[in-house]
């Protein structure tokens, strides 16, 4: 494998010894005709020296320029504000911060970049990506080919500026000055770095071994000038009157010649920084302000991490894949550094009285402790993590079906919550990239051979969950209800990017609530059912919010992902697989169809055929408040049932009374039944994936009977096929009978159309402990919809939450017309109110 490196400045020179460092062969880019360092100095702290060491890479610094012995802050007169606990903070990680010249650890890099090709005049222009790798272009007419790139051509990158466009850069307001020179002074004792604060102006002074120090000064002015400095050593001199004598002594031995000024700035941190085999580094990645004297740091970590995450097994078999798992990897740590050298810069430049009191404050009455804490945090390199779990396996029978199903008709499932409160959306990315990180099945597509068969999960890289927002005036009449709109219109309408992934996207739909005054935001997850079902959404949703909540309150959650799980069938227990499991299969199938010879079980008659790829899914929303769902359970309980058995036996009541069923006849309807404590291992309710059985139950409704005895005979029913672990062996069955490709999934769907046994269901997912609050929001009204896709015709959904019940009846367009849905999901609720005490009578259904 070969590797492009733009830039030969610290980063990319570094990036160039650290791949080598894992057989990677590398050639190096620089658009200078001579590489030659300029005569400024900077700091190689402890954490870069420790990173380096995890590829047993030793630079010998120390020899090449000065370890920091004291770091001192004081007053532009000399006076010492404090002394920081630098030095015992480097004794603690382990490893030295050296301050050296910029040009010392170029050698450095060269040294042990052996012969590795440099590649000087080489201005990159463009590049070009395609299934052999990334093609560079160079202004002289030069190309070069590699199998990945990486720009480490710094703040003004032509990698990053065709990745991202033309971007504004951040002025922070001051020029600054730099110098190296021979400098001895009484205040000036080997090893220390000296900071100087004064008003809109600061100085370093820092001992870079050799008899040498670097000097940096930096003077608030105008944008123009702070860009284009035109001023003499003079101006500096007159600049620095009344200072310290050993700023002064400083500067007066520096020849004009050797003093370099440059602009400060940095820019809007890049929340990504490559697509395909193309990636960033240093500051072409995350420019950053000098206050912290990290910027080499910085890069150095970068190169070491990208060159551990290529070096991992399976990674070289996707490049792109790695380079987003490098760029995972090191975007928290680069943005909160970046983040802090700005501030950090705001108020050492600080310009006013109270500004400058505040800060001075701030160094001499913080706890020691926590400047130690605040130090050790940027001193400490983070543990290269373990390898990021990726999934790439063949479908399961089970996910095939679901795939080949979702390929005809959608086949998603959406949740549903509303939140209460000012909420960025930029937040909401941000915590929707770290729930993407976390799971393994929201980082993948599926793949298949040209006929549709050998389905299988691949990783992909860099393909964020897709995000859409809609903005809806608060005036809006439908304002309250649009959530349910761009449900039926789009999420359930719309299938999966199979083919690119991921296949899981989101929504965020926001309005002002007039009454309340307060921001109302309706947020949307729809996952296609092969990664996950109810559950799993609900789960994912909860994530979401509470992950956001975190970055709000100024915590960075961690990204460490869940294992890459096998197959639900994989899990089964012993008795469930190979011949046991088949003659638990067999002995199921051999009940069920002689328990449908025997009882006739009627099925919800469509009302128009609708050939199966033109079939969509349409939602009717309904509800229970706090007090009828309180009267539903203790009437539940009152009369042996389960709720599940009574929101069963009402929509079979509704559905059979819509028929006009005037004789004692038998109905199916069809219950899913979660799994996930039942396998071996068990499965988090946290982990993504499909893990619910839908088993029939044929239960005898006689009219103008009441509920109660329907309801008590679902839920035994369901009871005792859970016991006889039917649930289990029906996991099996697509394994025997299902499609293996979609070409042979016609007659299957057929029979399922209309033989199949629960073209009625209710999935009911219970009372799920939905936080009511997330951070500084309220959050409300959270619930699944499901849609239908080949397999049925009325589907409801029931959740519990936040004190109630949503109970949402999904239908196929036009074989379940809306007028049609709309009564068989109110007949469903009045005929549960009228089952419930006395005094509630029988109120209309709420929408």
């Amino acid at each position: 494998m070969k590797a492009l490196v733009i830039g030969a400045g610290i980063g990319g020179l570094a990036c160039a010894v650290a791949l080598r460092r894992v057989g990677i062969e590398v050639a190096v880019y620089e658009r200078a005709t001579q590489l030659r360092a300029a005569g400024s100095g900077l700091s190689v702290m402890s954490n870069a020296v420790n990173a380096l060491a995890t590829l047993d890479i030793d630079l010998d610094l120390e020899k090449r320029g000065q370890a920091i012995a004291s770091f001192t802050v004081l007053d532009h007169r000399g006076r010492t504000i404090r002394d920081l606990p630098f030095k015992e903070i480097c004794d603690k990680v382990g490893a030295p911060s050296v301050c050296l010249g910029r040009p010392a650890l170029q050698e450095a890099l060269l040294d042990a970049a052996g012969d590795c090709p440099l590649h000087l005049g080489a201005a990159a222009t463009a590049f070009e990506t395609d299934g052999t790798g990334v093609t560079v272009r160079f202004a002289d007419g030069r190309t070069a080919h590699g199998d990945l790139l990486i720009g480490a051509d710094g703040f003004h990158s032509a990698i990053r500026a065709q990745l991202v466009g033309p971007e504004a850069s951040h002025d922070s307001g001051y020029v600054c000055w730099l110098g190296i020179v021979p400098f001895r002074h009484p205040a000036f004792p080997r090893g220390s770095v000296r900071h100087y604060w004064g008003s809109g102006q600061r100085f370093g002074l820092i001992d870079i071994g050799h008899g040498h120090a670097y000097w940096w000064g930096t003077k608030t002015m105008p944008t123009a000038r702070s860009h284009a400095w035109d001023g003499t050593k003079d101006e500096i001199t007159r600049a620095y009157e009344g200072w310290a004598d050993e700023v002064r002594a400083v500067i007066e031995v520096t020849p004009p010649g050797d003093i370099l000024a440059v602009p400060s700035r940095d820019r809007t941190f890049l929340e990504r920084w490559g697509q395909g085999p193309v990636t960033l580094l240093g500051d072409a990645a995350h420019p950053m302000l000098t206050t912290l004297g990290q910027g080499a740091g910085m890069a150095i970590e970068d190169a070491v991490v990208l060159a551990h995450t290529l070096a991992e097994p399976g990674a070289r078999d996707d490049l792109p894949l790695a380079l987003r798992t490098y760029e995972d990897r090191r975007r928290d740590r680069t943005r909160s550094m970046a983040a802090a050298s700005r501030s950090m810069s705001d108020l050492e430049q600080a310009d006013t009285p109270e500004l400058r009191q505040a800060r001075d404050d701030y160094f001499r009455l913080t706890p020691r402790q926590d400047l130690a804490r605040q130090n050790e945090e940027s001193l400490t390199f983070p543990a290269i993590p373990n390898p990021e779990p990726r999934l790439r396996r063949d479908l399961s029978p089970l996910e095939r079906w679901y795939w080949i199903a979702d390929q005809t008709s959608p086949l998603n499932s959406v949740v549903r919550s509303r939140i209460h409160g000012t909420l960025k959306l930029s937040l909401l990315r941000r915590a929707l990239d770290l729930l993407q990180s976390r799971h393994p099945l929201l980082r993948v597509a599926v793949t298949s051979d040209e006929d549709g068969t050998a389905p299988a999960f691949r990783p992909v890289g860099g393909r964020p969950i897709p995000l859409r927002h809609i903005q809806v005036p608060a005036d809006d009449p439908e304002s309250d209800t649009r959530w349910q709109r761009e449900i039926d219109e789009h999420e359930l309408a719309e299938g999966a990017a199979w083919r690119t992934g991921p296949l899981l996207r989101a929504v965020v739909i926001s309005r002002e609530d007039v009454e309340r005054t307060e921001d109302v935001h309706d947020l949307l997850l729809t996952s296609a059912h092969c990664i996950a079902d109810g559950m799993t959404g609900l789960a994912l949703l909860r994530q979401w919010i509470e992950l956001a909540a975190q970055l709000h309150a100024g915590e960075e959650p961690p990204r460490t992902s869940y294992r890459a799980l096998p197959s639900a069938e994989d899990l089964l227990p012993p008795r469930h697989r190979g011949q046991a499991g088949a003659a638990a299969l067999t002995a199921l199938t051999e009940r069920d169809e002689e328990e449908t010879r025997r009882l006739q079980p009627r099925r919800v008659t469509p009302s128009h055929p609708v050939p199966f790829h033109r079939r969509r899914t349409r939602m009717v929303h309904r509800s229970l408040t706090a007090g009828q769902l309180d009267l539903l359970v203790s009437a539940c309980k009152q009369h042996g049932a389960t709720v599940h058995g009574a929101l069963a036996a009402a929509m079979v009541t509704a559905v059979a009374l819509e028929a006009g069923t005037r004789e004692p006849a038998h109905f199916s309807i069809g219950s899913p039944l979660d799994f996930r404590a039942e396998l071996e291992p068990a499965v988090s309710y946290d982990e993504a994936g499909t893990y619910a059985a839908t088993l029939p139950s044929r239960v005898l409704y006689r009219p103008g009977e009441p509920l109660w005895p329907m309801a008590r005979a679902i839920s035994q029913d369901l009871a005792d096929r859970r016991k006889r672990e039917e649930h289990l062996s029906m996991i099996n069955l697509l394994d025997r009978a299902g499609p293996k490709a979609p070409a042979d999934a016609g007659a299957f769907m057929r029979y399922l159309d209309e033989q199949g046994p629960i073209n009625l269901c209710l999935s009911n997912l219970g009372r799920y402990d939905f936080p009511d609050q997330a951070g500084p929001w309220r959050v409300s009204g959270t619930q699944i919809i499901a849609s239908i896709s080949v397999t049925g015709s009325i589907v409801a959904t029931a959740t519990t939450t936040h004190g109630q019940l949503a109970w949402n009846f999904s239908h196929v367009e036009n074989i379940i017309p809306a007028p049609r849905a709309h009564h068989i999901a109110d007949t469903s609720v009045r005929t549960l109110l009228s089952a419930l005490p006395t005094g509630l009578g029988t109120p209309e259904p709420r929408d």
